[in-house]
């Protein structure tokens, strides 16, 4: 491995400046209720979680999930915002979990002898390439398949995973950690 040149941080500086970017120009056309600092924040809490989440994973094999945390701290920041809530925990959460995931598949990568900048290539081209597919098929799910996301959906597409974001954000949004644990709170 040590023959094979390695990835230039540049490259990984690059990616995160274009995703940066676009996450910004997205929060500012769309009315999110999220303002930019608050994306900012959660960024930052996501580097200074990644290391010791991954540790943690990475010596017990057990997932250690942030999601309620992020949900908190947004709820105390933005309350009143569910749509705000949401964006903010999913910025911050999947960063840990993305982030996590790419390191153990870089180390994948190492112990195969795959050469670092192939790898680099092999992991993000496809990621872009699944996120703007991944955005046309639920565009097209969403605008064609009759009763989605619903109970009574015949071909069992109930949305699980969306229904417990959709709760957590009304918890946290709508009516707002300070009611359900501050001092006084029920």
């Amino acid at each position: 491995m040590q023959y094979y040149p390695e990835v230039p941080m540049w490259w990984y500086g690059a990616i995160g400046s274009i995703s940066f970017a676009f996450l910004c120009i997205t929060i500012k056309i769309i009315p999110t209720q999220l303002p930019i600092w608050a994306a900012i924040i959660a960024i930052i809490l996501s580097f200074l979680l990644s290391v010791p989440i991954s540790m943690l994973e990475a010596i017990t094999n057990q997932h250690l999930s942030a999601a309620v945390a992020y949900d908190l701290l947004a709820g105390y920041m933005l309350p009143g915002r569910p749509i705000a809530i949401t964006i903010f925990k999913t910025i911050g959460y999947l960063t840990i979990c993305q982030g996590s995931n790419f390191a153990g598949d870089l180390k994948l990568g190492h112990y195969m002898k795959v050469p670092p900048r192939i790898m680099f290539i092999i992991q993000i081209v496809p990621t872009v390439i699944t996120c703007v597919w991944t955005t046309f098929i639920q565009e097209w799910m969403l605008n064609n398949v009759e009763d989605i996301c619903t109970p009574r959906q015949e071909q069992g597409f109930v949305c699980p995973g969306p229904t417990v974001f959709a709760t957590a954000s009304v918890m946290f949004g709508a009516i707002g950690p300070h009611r359900l644990f501050s001092p006084g709170a029920p």
